[in-house]
């Protein structure tokens, strides 16, 4: 399949949204830990982002691993309380590749 060259890279599906990627970075670094994954599912749902979690329902789905992807970044863990750690740290690796840098207030 072609690639059109005049298609900003960031329309493209696997390439991140850094403005995106470090606004809610910021945000979540902002939250308490236990408020980050719930933060996380409802930016998943708003942006088309996709998750494998537990059922919220005892008994009816649990993976192997919990993952999720939003703004281009994809994290993984073996439980859901490792997640939004696991998220927040490639999305600063994602950032860190693209020269994005952090400010003194945790902000890029």
């Amino acid at each position: 399949m072609p690639v059109d060259c005049e298609t900003p890279l960031r329309l493209m599906e696997d390439v991140p949204d850094t403005t995106a990627l470090g606004a809610l970075l910021a945000t979540l670094a902002a939250l308490p830990a236990a408020q980050r994954l719930d933060a996380l599912k409802q930016v998943v749902i708003r942006n088309a982002g996709r998750w494998d979690l537990p059922s919220e329902f005892p008994g009816i789905y649990r993976p192997a691993l919990v993952s999720l992807q939003v703004f281009g970044v994809h994290a993984m863990a073996e439980t859901l309380e490792e997640l939004p750690q696991n998220w927040m740290r490639a999305a600063r690796n994602v950032l860190a590749a693209c020269d994005y840098k952090e400010d003194e207030n945790g902000r890029y």
